[in-house]
């Protein structure tokens, strides 16, 4: 049984019914300080340097986007207004979204020539 299973299975732990991420045994949220001073700790542990609690949300998106999921679905995800809104923000070209596009591009126009 993995750590977060067991977790979960202890009858001490009351899982919020929001379904919240960072909470504590009795369900309730943690506060942005706490989950912040947490992180910061796992950081230092790491030897890997703290960069905030929004850098999460960016690696997310742009993972999702590199994976090749929608900017519908990412922009649904985020609780973005808008299409534009995601792609503004997230939808730097890294490299290998430039090279999957390109080797779209490349399929394609191989049996068009």
């Amino acid at each position: 049984m993995k750590q977060n299973e067991m977790i979960l299975s202890n009858k001490s732990f009351n899982k919020n019914s929001d379904n919240i991420i960072f909470q504590n045994y009795l369900g309730n949220y943690l506060t942005p300080f706490t989950v912040r001073e947490s992180i910061e700790k796992y950081c230092k542990k790491a030897r890997v340097d703290y960069k905030g609690t929004h850098c999460f949300r960016h690696t997310h998106a742009v993972l999702l986007l590199e994976s090749g999921a929608s900017i519908k679905f990412v922009s649904n995800r985020l609780g973005h207004k808008t299409i534009k809104t995601t792609s503004d923000t997230y939808l730097d070209i890294t490299e290998k979204i430039e090279e999957d596009e390109l080797k779209k591009f490349a399929s394609y126009t191989k049996d068009k020539i």
